[in-house]
């Protein structure tokens, strides 16, 4: 149960600092950026979390076999 949490919190840092940083260095901090850096937050939060939640759990079951562990 614990890869849906992770998914979430990954997502969660990873579309509100990258939205956040390629709208500041594309779109510069004009008065409405922060309405912007929100929906482009959102947005990308949207997207990045049913992708992590489908490629996490292969790429950890290949890493976990080529270490020689025993995949969960």
């Amino acid at each position: 149960m614990i890869g849906p949490v992770v998914s979430s919190i990954t997502g969660l840092i990873t579309s509100t600092s990258m939205s956040f940083i390629g709208l500041a260095l594309n779109y510069g901090f004009h008065p409405d950026f922060a309405v912007r850096w929100l929906k482009a937050a959102v947005t990308s939060y949207v997207v990045i979390v049913p992708m992590l939640m489908i490629v996490i759990p292969p790429i950890q079951r290949f890493v976990m076999r080529q270490a020689g562990l025993p995949a969960r």
